[in-house]
């Protein structure tokens, strides 16, 4: 099950991208791994916006659920792939990638044969599926 969404390129879209991980997420029941993945996405985004997509594209974020798996993918029309740097304590950038790292699950990268790239991670979760409600009684 597939949700997606295109934002513009604009600074704003990072946190409309947020918003729809949220409603997508929350719609299928998953809870425990919201704030993981909202935050790898705007990492991910801002990755996009900032260094990989022409002014005039934003990027196209993807979302399914299948099983206990959350998949992401931002897809951007920008040349080169993302790396992770080791920055010093005193840059003021380059640690996106290392909180990818340590939140995601796996994370690749593949490339769109001349129409940019697909960033994807995967999360595992609680399965929706197996889930029922507590009961009192």
């Amino acid at each position: 099950m597939w949700q997606e969404r295109t934002f513009p390129h604009r600074g704003s879209s990072v946190s409309e991208a947020r918003k729809f991980a949220t409603e997508a997420l929350s719609a299928w029941g998953v809870r425990d791994r919201l704030d993981d993945v909202c935050l790898c996405l705007s990492e991910v985004a801002t990755n996009a916006l900032v260094h990989a997509s022409p002014p005039s594209f934003g990027f196209l974020a993807r979302l399914n659920i299948s099983g206990p798996v959350v998949r992401l993918e931002v897809h951007d029309q920008g040349p080169g792939r993302p790396r992770r740097r080791h920055p010093n304590l005193d840059d003021p950038s380059g640690r996106g990638l290392l909180l990818v790292d340590e939140l995601a699950d796996e994370w690749g990268v593949d490339d769109q044969h001349g129409l940019g790239k697909t960033v994807w991670l995967t999360f595992k979760v609680t399965d929706p599926a197996s889930c029922t409600p507590n009961r009192e009684t």
